[in-house]
């Protein structure tokens, strides 16, 4: 008898892409997100990010172990995988998504590092035995771009090179799996119905009625969308990048299902952006040694304006304890006469 292989889903793509979005959307199709989920936070995902705690401290670490942080733009080492593997890291992560999956037949969660440490988690899901899907969330780069400015107050091009660096780390990653879906942000908010409908018999499985109805009603909201752009904004200042312009229109029509996802013309538009991408390496890693030493030196004006701010008070305080000096000691008697006489001088001390 062959025992039923328990199923990953696994949602990637960039920040600020609707990951949060579509990772409580699986819920409707009956998968376990895991009890220690990142508490919502106001103002950036105010609805909860749907996120494992422990599976994205230990993402942290492990992009720490490669002296990298999320937002690096360069590629990460061909050899990273065995990097990782020397450091213990593929052990600690079998040991963690084992003790997450537990006895769900259907586990699923998300993190946008893992859309470009996926090789290394690739290893892990084969040392786990489980059957992986993966749901690929896409957003036009100019809502990214203008959500990043908002909150980590990014320039346009470094976000539209982060769009660019996941988008082809999990097109490219993903080939050949057995299950894989585009699934676009601003379609999934505009009919919710439908486009999780499409995303659950891609992935066989079972979308029910009244959790989509509740998540319509308590997570959904036309807030959820700040801004809606299409292909034609990508022409304009920092988002005209021939490689953008060239990759975007080709994702959209495979997440509306007018183009498949494993299309010729669309795996070698994935293919030559990847190996134009990777030859910019040196430039990319100069930008994200200008970005740390920008952020260096804005660290240091801050602490400099701190330390000026904290001199001023004290100097203040130092004159409020000055003038208050006279008005005490003009209120102590300091001479010794007391018989009210008049101690004018004579005239012969005149």
């Amino acid at each position: 008898m062959r025992l039923i292989r328990q199923r990953l889903i696994v949602v990637l793509g960039m920040h600020r892409s609707g990951t949060s979005t579509m990772t409580r959307a699986l819920q409707a199709m009956g998968v376990e997100l895991g009890s220690r989920l990142m508490p919502p936070v106001e103002g950036v995902n105010d609805k909860g990010f749907w996120e494992d705690l422990d599976l994205n401290l230990l993402n942290i670490e492990v992009l720490g172990a490669l002296n990298r942080d999320w937002h690096y733009l360069a590629p990460v080492a061909e050899n990273f995988v065995e990097l990782l593997c020397g450091k213990g890291f593929l052990s600690r992560a079998e040991e963690l998504l084992r003790r997450k999956i537990g006895q769900s037949p259907v586990f699923g969660f998300k993190d946008p590092r893992v859309t470009i440490l996926l090789p290394f988690w690739q290893r892990v899901f084969a040392l786990c035995d489980i059957d992986v899907s993966y749901v690929l969330a896409l957003r036009n780069p100019v809502s990214v771009a203008k959500s990043l400015a908002r909150r980590e107050h990014f320039e346009f091009r470094k976000s539209t090179l982060l769009w660019l660096g996941h988008v082809l780390s999990m097109m490219r990653c993903t080939m050949g799996a057995k299950r894989r879906i585009l699934v676009d942000y601003d379609r999934l908010v505009q009919a919710p119905g439908s486009e999780l409908q499409r995303v659950a018999g891609r992935l066989n499985l079972v979308l029910d009625p009244a959790e989509l109805q509740k998540y319509e009603r308590d997570f959904l909201s036309i807030e959820l969308r700040h801004s809606l752009h299409d292909a034609q904004d990508l022409s304009g200042g920092d988002f005209a990048m021939p490689l953008v312009i060239g990759l975007y229109p080709l994702l959209q029509s495979a997440a509306s299902d007018t183009l498949d996802i494993d299309a010729p013309v669309l795996t070698r538009q994935v293919n030559d952006a990847s190996d134009e991408f990777a030859r910019h390496q040196y430039y990319l890693s100069q930008m994200d040694v200008m970005y740390q030493r920008s952020q260096s030196a804005s660290r240091d004006m801050s602490d400099r304006d701190a330390q000026i701010s904290a001199l001023r008070r004290a100097i203040e305080e130092a004159q409020e304890q000055t003038s208050d000096a006279p008005e005490s000691a003009s209120a102590s008697p300091t001479d010794t006469c007391t018989s009210g006489e008049d101690i004018r001088p004579g005239p012969e001390a005149a």
